[in-house]
């Protein structure tokens, strides 16, 4: 009579012709699951009703647009590029602003415009300077050179965001856009 084992011994043995560094993968992994929905509830606040950046908007005074193709707007939300034509991150504001070529290039890119309409009091000027310096990575600030109609607005590609003036809550919904639309950009 052959010896068969049994089916404790068949699983032992099944269990070592399994690679260690596998086992030790596979329980990574399911370390990971729980922790990575325990770390995604801080970030599904901000999707929650109330917290949607058309939410933040209204709220502010603001009003956001958002665009599946391109459109021509004032100011611009897309555009063509021209790549020679190229304006450096940060705050422009008080100096030469940069041409309508490199702004679009610039949104194109993943970057986010703060505009304002020239004539836009001192103190409002200076705290968009402020917004952009603050964090400056992907942001392009400086006065509009398109003739906008609206005071205050702020561009990512295919999203318009125009608000009436620079108040605590206007800056509020300008810093979320600024965070929730940067390097959106073309596929290129």
């Amino acid at each position: 009579m052959s010896h068969r084992p049994g089916r404790r011994v068949r699983a032992r043995e099944a269990w070592r012709r399994i690679p260690l560094p596998a086992v030790v993968v596979l329980a990574l992994l399911l370390a990971a699951g729980p922790l990575e929905l325990a770390l995604s509830r801080g970030h599904s606040r901000a999707t929650r009703p109330g917290n949607t950046l058309g939410d933040v908007a209204r709220k502010a005074g603001c009003r956001l647009r958002e665009y599946e193709d391109d459109q021509v707007t004032n100011p611009p939300v897309s555009g063509r590029i021209v790549e020679r034509a190229f304006a450096a991150d940060g705050s422009h504001i008080g100096r030469d602003t940069p041409s309508i070529d490199a702004t679009t290039h610039a949104l194109l890119h993943g970057r986010v415009l703060i505009q304002y309409k020239p004539g836009l009091p001192a103190p409002e000027v200076r705290a968009l300077d402020r917004l952009v310096t603050d964090d400056p990575d992907r942001v392009v600030g400086f006065a509009n050179q398109t003739r906008m109609t609206t005071p205050v607005a702020a561009t990512a590609y295919l999203s318009l965001l125009t608000c009436p003036g620079v108040t605590a809550g206007t800056l509020h919904a300008l810093r979320v856009f600024r965070d929730r639309r940067r390097g959106f950009g073309n596929a290129f």
